[in-house]
């Protein structure tokens, strides 16, 4: 299939899809907490600030740097790869494929699900947890970082000439 083929273009896609879905799964509901009766929407951003709020200095590192930072970067990342968007020497191009390739396995999935533990094991009393639309976003903006990475065409940071995007 033509689709899951090494091509840049399709990766550039997907990453930029990635980013797209991203930001609203880091600002959007994340899980919806139900305690005696009252509802509490949490997103990402609302735990760092939860945690900044309470000095979890070591959690609060941790989801900013594996639920944030790294997934931004790998997608942005991705996008200057694979397109022509900001040219960079071969050399660069190599080492930031290297970098990208390195971090993106500390990236999101394991990490957000520690963060709704901890938010979950904050909550006092009897609760309920259930999953917000910011979760499914974040959810595709994984599926689509995890194809960008799959179908980025590696060939072209190997060799020592110029990269070029394909059509």
């Amino acid at each position: 299939m033509a689709l899951l083929t090494a091509n840049n273009a399709n990766s550039a896609t997907c990453a930029a899809l990635g980013l797209a879905f991203l930001l609203p799964g880091l600002w959007g509901p994340f899980m919806t907490v139900e305690t005696l009766g009252r509802h509490d929407g949490y997103s990402i951003i609302d735990l760092t600030v939860r945690l900044t709020a309470e000095k979890q200095w070591v959690l609060l590192g941790i989801v900013v740097t594996f639920s944030m930072i790294f997934p931004l970067a790998k997608l942005i990342f991705m996008v200057i790869l694979t397109t022509t968007i900001i040219p960079l020497s071969p050399s660069l191009y190599r080492t930031l494929y290297h970098v990208t390739e390195k971090t993106a396995r500390f990236s999101m999935v394991d990490v957000m699900v520690v963060a709704l533990m901890v938010v979950a094991l904050k909550v006092d009393g009897f609760a309920s947890v259930d999953i917000g639309w910011g979760t499914i976003c974040f959810f595709i903006s994984v599926v689509f970082s995890l194809f960008a990475g799959l179908l980025v065409d590696v060939a072209r940071f190997q060799s020592e000439g110029t990269p070029t995007t394909e059509p």
